[in-house]
């Protein structure tokens, strides 16, 4: 089958446009078909030699061009562009708008050149201009003449005439006149009504209006000629919160509910968590209480944000952030996967806090512990690989919304230790030991929220490494402490550990950088001056030794001072130092006459204790005036 060739189609480049030029009988017939559409509004004139010039045709020209602006801005979407960024001002009764320029949902532009203060007391003005900008000739709210409530901070696109000039007769008997000579753009800033805040209402309001744009998509109506900066409390002439976030968008946000799933856009989401960040700022400057709950401040959550490490009770486990019927559980994680962690979040919907708990039990959220990544390893043998601990939520004080076993748990709780029958729990298990000095250190947290799977298997019993093939660690160990004269001291230590921290010490004893002489006598130094030999013990002196600069340290140490290796009773003494791995890390940040002076300064006498405290001491000590 032969493949025929496209037709050729003729544009009209004498025009200047790149569409279809037809005949007016081609015209015609497509329009009583009903097979085209004029475009009514984007009419320009045509012009050829002998037509008479009028200022209607000049004035359709322009109209033709900003329609056709206005119609590629709507394609990037309303929105700031750059700039117009809203602050109080020197004073509490004053707005601040910074330069800048974006699009409204009309196409139009709306511009400022230079930073633009609000005075508050203009309100009244700003609220009736507002008003007269819509074409309403009565106002749908009365003034407000105590000045309180929550306004949406907007910038309107405007015209008007100026620079009048003498215009010449169109009529033998016509006289001369005077016209403005230009059409001159402006952006006026107006503030429009959006609902009655008294003082004790406006914070709890601030959350209800995120949920309310955030998750049901449905913020306060404008003008399509005004674009929202931010929303603003007043209370009389002052300003009690800016939120820039619940009003300003970001220009190029794609349209809504592109797949027909009601998905919110990527900047909507965006601007949920950093307006969820803003609020919780303003919230974690009052005194929260020993259990924070966020049902107190919000009415939603965003898929993934911070949250005050107090709302984590090491105590119990339990935590209060998150409403009931949400399965939340600790998470450690390495400190730079939190930004991806919360970037996968953010394609989840938000968190609806005015949901019943039964409608919240196939939510799953992570609440993140952050550690370095070089931490990461060490704090996980200090787990015993449980890398996860689950949460509970405090048992509710109200008992016909209770399970039975939170009773159980409350009655335990609250009742028996008050009267003294049983004590307050305690812990016990050196993993919930872990877990609350990791959360005890922090004082914010993130949580995540996670895809619900249909399968979520629980797996039984302590994780094991698998060991590939290779030397046997037990053999390594031997024949390097063999070889240093030290086998006994090793043989003690490994008897006295159980079976976990036996394990954890041979790996670490066996590792490659235990070879040199000096950092093995101090890894065997540490972990005989531990009292008790467990796993946590071994994972407290494999971080220490595995501080960055320690090894290092010492390599420079030994090249420097042969010697001290050399004599046995000696590099006992300073392997058992407990100023040496603070030594190491200096020698490492040293150059290399410093450390040589450094390490010549040392001094291990017969009788007592290495010099190194009194080295360190003269290193850090502030110098002499001369």
């Amino acid at each position: 089958m032969a493949i025929q060739k496209a037709p050729q189609v003729s544009f009209g480049a004498a025009s200047g446009t790149q569409r279809t030029v037809v005949s007016a009988d081609t015209a015609r017939t497509l329009r009583e078909a009903n097979l085209m559409v004029e475009e009514s509004h984007r009419v320009r004139p045509r012009w050829f030699d002998g037509k008479f010039l009028a200022a209607r045709d000049l004035t359709r020209e322009q109209s033709y061009f900003l329609a056709r602006q206005a119609g590629f801005a709507r394609a990037l979407g309303a929105g700031v562009v750059e700039g117009l960024e809203v602050s109080q001002g020197s004073v509490a009764t004053e707005l601040q708008v910074s330069p800048g320029f974006g699009y409204t949902t009309a196409g139009e532009l709306v511009a400022l050149t230079g930073p633009v203060r609000v005075s508050l007391a203009q309100l009244f003005q700003l609220q009736t201009l507002a008003q007269q900008l819509s074409g309403r000739k009565k106002l749908l709210t009365p003034p407000l003449r105590n000045r309180t409530g929550i306004f949406v901070l907007g910038l309107r696109a405007l015209e008007f005439s100026a620079n009048p000039v003498s215009s010449y007769p169109t009529g033998l008997d016509a006289e001369r006149t005077v016209e403005p000579g230009d059409i001159v753009e402006a952006s006026a800033l107006t503030l429009h009504y959006v609902a009655d805040a008294p003082g004790d209402r406006a914070d709890a309001l601030r959350g209800e209006l995120a949920r309310q744009i955030f998750v049901q998509q449905a913020g306060p109506s404008l003008p399509a000629e005004t674009l929202a900066l931010a929303l603003v409390a007043l209370t009389g002439d002052t300003v009690r919160w800016i939120d820039v976030h619940l009003a300003r968008r970001t220009a190029g946000q794609s349209h809504a509910d592109v797949l027909g799933f009601g998905f919110a856009p990527r900047l909507l989401r965006e601007a949920h968590l950093a307006q969820y960040q803003a609020q919780l700022d303003d919230v974690m400057k009052r005194p929260l209480g020993a259990r924070p709950s966020a049902a107190q401040f919000f009415s939603a959550l965003p898929a993934a944000g911070p949250l005050p490490a107090a709302a984590v009770n090491t105590a119990d486990f339990s935590q209060s952030w998150l409403p009931a019927g949400i399965d939340a559980e600790l998470t450690l994680v390495p400190q730079d996967e939190i930004a991806m962690l919360v970037e996968e979040s953010l394609t989840l919907p938000p968190i609806d806090l005015q949901l019943a708990a039964e409608a919240q039990t196939s939510t799953f959220v992570s609440i993140l512990v952050p550690v370095p990544r070089e931490a990461l390893a060490a704090q996980a043998r200090l787990l015993r690989q449980r890398l996860t601990r689950a949460l509970v939520v405090p048992a509710t004080r109200l008992s016909v919304k209770r399970s039975p076993a939170e009773s159980l748990r409350l009655l335990e709780n609250t009742r028996l230790v008050k009267t003294g029958l049983f004590p307050p729990p305690a812990i016990t298990d050196p993993v919930d030991t872990a877990w609350a000095s990791l959360v005890n250190a922090q004082t914010t947290l993130w949580y995540a929220r996670r895809r619900n799977v249909a399968l979520r298997p629980e797996v039984e019993g302590v994780a094991v490494a698998v060991i590939n093939e290779g030397p046997n660690p037990d053999n390594i160990i031997l024949e390097r402490f063999k070889a240093l004269g030290e086998t006994e001291r090793v043989e003690k230590l490994l008897a006295r550990s159980d079976s976990l921290a036996r394990a954890e010490a041979v790996k670490l004893l066996s590792a490659a950088k235990f070879s040199e002489p000096l950092l093995a006598h101090a890894a065997l130094a540490q972990l005989e001056a531990r009292k008790t030999m467990d796993e946590t013990a071994v994972a407290e002196v494999a971080t220490a030794l595995n501080t960055p600069g320690v090894a290092d340290g010492l390599a420079k140490l030994a090249a420097q001072r042969p010697d001290l290796l050399e004599d046995k009773e000696a590099l006992h003494k300073l392997a058992g130092s407990e100023h040496l791995l603070d030594m190491g890390r200096t020698l490492s940040r040293s150059s290399g006459q410093e450390a040589q002076r450094l390490s010549a300064d040392i001094k291990v006498p017969v009788r007592g204790k290495a010099n190194l405290d009194k080295v360190l001491a003269a290193r850090f000590a502030p110098a002499k005036p001369r």
